[in-house]
């Protein structure tokens, strides 16, 4: 994982230590969550491609694109709403 750490609304990610805070309290999130969340704060603004997010949580091993959803899904859930009711990682059809 990536060694900045990466501040977020309420949220502090550090890759290195492998720590997620919401509000300075540490958040539950597995190694693959992270390292997805890594690369997305990692690249504000710029959209990532499936292989690319794949790559980052599964480097050199083959999954099914269900596992990447499943990760997303989770860090939607764990991260909560925008305060518009947005969301802090959006889908962008191709």
């Amino acid at each position: 994982m990536q060694g900045s750490r990466f501040a977020f609304g309420p949220f502090v990610l550090d890759p290195r230590a492998g720590t997620l805070l919401r509000n300075d309290v540490p958040v539950a999130v597995g190694y693959r969550g992270l390292s997805l969340l890594a690369a997305l704060v990692g690249r504000p603004g710029e959209i990532l491609g499936k292989a690319e997010l794949m790559d980052a949580a599964w480097p050199g091993t083959a999954v099914e694109e269900g596992n990447l959803t499943v990760q997303i899904a989770q860090l939607r859930k764990l991260l909560g709403p925008v305060g518009d009711n947005g969301e802090w990682i959006s889908t962008v059809p191709r």
